[in-house]
Formats: structure tokens, sequence, C-alpha cells
């Protein structure tokens, strides 16, 4: 398939149901591997009828040659209908989604079968949709229903789109409407073309594994509550509270390793962190050896070697490390 490519396609249909006619445009058969789209018109009927019988077709590629593949991304949209009375619509609902420079087919959002409370008053459904890659700035958006069903007249509140590239920060792109989408009510138009009144960027978390080790000392146990925040150049996490050991049920023993996972935005380069304990508890007397903070650049050690306590070494509680 690689090395070759398509000379011909041949399609058609078994003239079977109600409406077995069918008008077909064109057939589009993408290969992202080669980076291509091979292009099949048509603009004929398949249909049986006393004068017209063909059923089936052969195609041939648009000029025996190919267009270029447009990449496909995983879109999140997200349908707020409005919370007012006969909101709801049971129409086909589509939508088209526009960058710069190119924009996505017109699609449907979900079939009839599957469309069942959905788009219902007051109603937020959520749609994942493989779509052409626009680009990372969303323009416009042009949404619309086909008019069909029993109450197809719809009032939207706004929509809610972003792109889902894995490793990437996320953008919200929120489309403020508030109008109907019927032909009895407003201007009687069921199509809106909407910008988008804002964004919301959310920041790419990172999880931090932080290791504890208590040090091998007489009574350097701890049952006091104990806290970290961890510094980089890009900021810190903010003082947590390092509650759930995953290697121990019974955290900050003598001669043990407490793992903890932290979950934060990018600090950037970990150069410093502060770690304290609260002194409560009959056993709140502390040995800390060191402490270790991993991402998946590097790990960060950190000396301590102090005692953590009151009647250790002038009771020092806090204590600011900085990576050896």
């Amino acid at each position: 398939l690689f090395n070759c490519i398509f000379l011909f396609v041949r399609i058609g249909h078994d003239d079977s149901g109600f409406g077995s006619d069918w008008l077909l445009e064109c057939v589009e058969i993408n290969v992202p591997k080669l980076d291509h789209t091979w292009i099949f018109p048509c603009g004929k009927w398949l249909k049986k009828t006393k004068h017209i019988c063909q059923l089936e077709v052969e195609l041939y590629p648009k000029e025996m040659s190919t267009g270029i593949y447009s990449s496909h991304i995983p879109y999140k949209i997200k349908i707020y209908t409005s919370n007012i009375l006969d909101a709801g619509t049971n129409a086909s609902v589509y939508i088209q989604i526009y960058g710069l420079k190119k924009s996505t087919n017109q699609v449907i959002l979900c079939s009839k079968i599957d469309q069942n409370g959905k788009f219902q008053m007051g109603s937020i459904d959520t749609f994942i949709l493989e779509l052409e890659d626009v680009g990372d700035y969303i323009e416009k958006i042009r949404i619309g229903h086909d008019n069909t069903g029993f109450c197809p007249a719809w009032h939207l509140d706004h929509v809610e789109i972003c792109r889902l590239i894995p490793d990437q920060k996320t953008k919200t792109y929120v489309f403020q409407c508030n109008r109907w989408l019927a032909k009895n009510e407003d201007d009687g138009s069921i199509v809106r073309e909407l910008v988008p009144e804002k964004f919301i960027e959310e920041k790419l978390n990172k999880k931090y594994i932080v290791d504890v080790y208590t040090g091998d000392k007489f009574g350097s146990r701890t049952n006091a509550n104990v806290f970290l925040t961890i510094y980089g150049d890009k900021g810190d996490t903010g003082e947590r509270e390092l509650t759930h050991s995953q290697t121990n049920k019974n955290k900050f023993e003598r001669k043990q390793i407490d793992r903890f996972i932290i979950e934060s935005n990018d600090l950037g380069n970990v150069y410093k962190l502060k770690i304290r304990c609260d002194n409560n508890g009959m056993l709140s007397d502390w040995f800390l050896d060191k402490v270790e903070v991993k991402d998946e650049r590097q790990i960060h050690i950190f000396y301590c070697e102090q005692w953590l306590a009151e009647d250790k070494d002038n009771s020092i509680f806090e204590q600011i490390l900085y990576e050896k």
C-alpha cells in the first residue's frame, strides 16, 4: 500500500431500505502515514428506477493526483443549553470550527440514536471529536441545527471548546450565545456564528516524587504533622502537608523512607525546599536525614541531618534546605 497509489475504487449499495437512493458527491481516502489524501469525485445518483439502474460505480482519483492530508486532533466540545422554558431541542445539532487559516468540516455532534437526553433545558453535553487541526487559535465557530424533530427550537447559552494535545497547556475557548436558534423566535435563524469571548488557559501540572528519609538515631521517629514547600525558578508548590505515604502505613519511623506525590505547576529548576513539623503529638521530635525530589529531568537531593524538635538543638521545627 505504501509503495503505490490508488488506481480506482469501487463503491455501491444494496438498494435495501426505504429511501435507498443515494447522491454520492465524492470519496476521500486519508493515509496519515503518507501525509496524503486521495480524492475520488463522483457527483452521480446510485439508484434503481425505470430509466436508471446504477447501484455501483468505479471512481478514479482526481487528475491522478493526491491532496495533502490534514492532520486530526481530538477536541472537547461542551454545549450549554439555556435553563429557560422550552430551551431544549431534538433537532440534529452541527458545528464547524474555524482557525486563522483553515477550518474543520461541518460535523453533526451526535446521531439521532445517541441524542436521547442531550440538548435539553439546562443540560451540559460533552463531546470528544477527532477533527481537523485548525491551529492553536480558534477564531470562531458556526453552530446550528437542521430544524427537524417535533420541537426543533433551541436556546443556546454558550459553548466551550479546547484542543486535547498531550503534554501541552490546554486553552478552553468560551463562545457566548444566549440566543434562540429557531424559525419562530428571535430573528428566525437556526445557525449562529460565535467568536470567543475569552479563553481559560489551564496550566500543565507535573508530578514530583518526594522521598523523605528519617534518620537512624534513637527517638528519631515522629508522629507530628509534617509540611513541605518546594521551590523552583518558575515558582513554588505552596506549603503541602505530607499526609499519605505511598511506601509505609506508619510514616516517619526510624530509618524509614516515605514516598509522597506532589502535583504542581512546572517549577522549572528545583533548588530549595522548606520542611517543618508542628510539634503535635507525644512523640513529636524528629531527626530528618535528607529529602529527595524527583522529576522527569533529575533527582534533587537536600541534606538535613538535624533534629526538628523542642528539646534538641535550640527547639528548631523548620529547616530551609538547598540542593547539594
